[in-house]
């Protein structure tokens, strides 16, 4: 009897000792992960800063009126830089009659003669036979003449002309363009009814001594 006793005890030590093996070499052994710091981005850097006002005065379409305009503006204070452009300009009014065919050309160009309408001719070799009444430097001119071709039953036609003319403008770097449209240009003598008031093409940084400020 004894003798069953320490054979159960024994085979119970060593299914325990077998158990205890299995259990410590089942589980997977934990390796610790490196934790990398955080790393901190750079600043953004600072959005650069806008750039200097300028404004522009201009066209001028004759050297005679650059010139005046340069020297009152000179005198009263506003320093200033000429720059020198191509543009299309305003170059009257152009009344026509057009055509279907050179006969009808030539119907539409005696009816007109025979009005007492002096200044028309044919256009020669035009693709729309055009018969031309005359050019005007004023638009209400060009209408009235219009009208009166129109009375003779004919389709008058107004179209203002332009041309490419070298014209003058003045930089003023370093004002804005409220401040060179708010009376202070009127007051050196600078009248800017034909004119207009622009922001430079590319502004100047530096404005030139004596510019009265912004």
């Amino acid at each position: 009897m004894i003798r069953i006793v320490v054979l159960v005890l024994l085979a119970a030590n060593l299914l325990y000792f077998g158990w205890a093996n299995w259990i410590d070499h089942g589980d997977p052994a934990l390796t610790a992960v490196k934790v990398e710091p955080a790393t901190r981005k750079p600043p953004a850097p600072p959005a650069p800063p806008p750039p200097p006002p300028c404004s522009s005065l201009g066209p001028f379409a004759t050297e005679l009126d650059a010139l005046t305009a340069q020297r009152k503006l000179t005198d009263a204070g506003w320093g200033v830089l000429r720059r020198e452009n191509k543009e299309q300009q305003p170059d009257g009014y152009w009344v026509y009659v057009a055509n279907e065919s050179a006969a009808a050309q030539s119907r539409t160009l005696r009816k007109i003669l025979a009005a007492n309408i002096r200044d028309a001719f044919a256009m020669p070799d035009d693709a729309k036979f055009r018969v031309s009444v005359g050019i005007f430097s004023e638009e209400d001119r060009a209408e009235d003449r219009a009208a009166k071709v129109q009375r003779l039953k004919l389709d008058a036609v107004v179209e203002a002309r332009t041309s490419e003319r070298s014209t003058v403008w003045f930089d003023v770097p370093g004002v804005a363009r409220e401040t060179l449209a708010d009376g202070r240009l009127a007051a050196a003598g600078v009248s800017v009814e034909h004119l207009r008031i622009e922001d430079c093409p590319a502004a100047d940084a530096t404005p030139p001594a004596g510019t009265p400020g912004a």
